[in-house]
């Protein structure tokens, strides 16, 4: 009679064992097709951001500095350079930072290194995109996720910055980074104009993240 118990006993732990078994692999497998699907929207929208082929004219009493931004690789931090830079709000900003021959900074609306927006934005950072070469530009932040509206354009490689600060853009010809190399800290932007195709969509997609940007704003001033 103990016997018997003993392998009724056996074979329910041996049952239970194997449910357990097949419940983790039912469950891997669908993590993994979330994962797949995830990757898949990720995918498909990088693309869409992509297609906005967007560019910024910063345009300064020096002259016109055009860049490149990259929504596909920073779209948060593109999107609020771009909803500020539509808000005029680096209109009349000094380039309050300058690194000889190193890097240019600005959108400080206090013009000493401390002024911000109000509210954060959090890092986006690719490997695709390197400050191992010069014209780029990013996110200035006083650490991890600080993101706000200050940004810097490099005069030339400064590979120490990769993995540290978000990259948004990149100058686009020589004539520009001709007029970069011109700035000095009393200069200033008077505009910035942001191009692509159908811009005025593109900040459709962060219309949450702009209704809390423009409450903030309105806040501050």
């Amino acid at each position: 009679m103990k016997r018997i118990l003993l392998l009724g006993i056996l074979m329910m732990m041996f049952f239970n064992l194997g449910n357990a078994k097949a419940v983790k692999i039912k469950k891997t497998r669908e993590e993994r097709k979330l994962e797949r699907q995830e990757k898949k929207e990720d995918s498909k929208f990088k693309k869409q951001m992509k297609k906005f082929e967007l560019e910024a004219v910063i345009k300064t009493n020096k002259g016109d500095i055009s860049v490149f931004l990259y929504p596909e690789a920073a779209p948060q931090n593109v999107a609020n350079f771009v909803f500020l830079a539509k808000n005029n709000f680096y209109n009349g900003l000094s380039f309050h930072r300058i690194i000889g021959n190193v890097l240019v900074q600005s959108g400080d609306p206090k013009g000493d290194g401390t002024g911000s927006t109000g509210y954060l934005v959090n890092d986006e950072i690719v490997d695709w995109l390197t400050f191992d070469s010069a014209g780029k530009v990013g996110m200035a932040n006083t650490g991890p996720n600080t993101n706000s509206s200050q940004f810097f354009i490099t005069v030339s490689p400064v590979s120490q910055l990769n993995g540290k600060y978000t990259i948004i853009g990149e100058i686009k010809s020589r004539e520009d980074m001709s007029v970069l190399r011109l700035i000095r800290p009393e200069d200033k932007i008077v505009d910035i104009e942001i191009k692509g195709r159908k811009v005025d969509d593109f900040l459709t997609y962060f219309s949450t993240e702009v209704a809390q940007w423009e409450e903030i704003l309105k806040q501050s001033r």
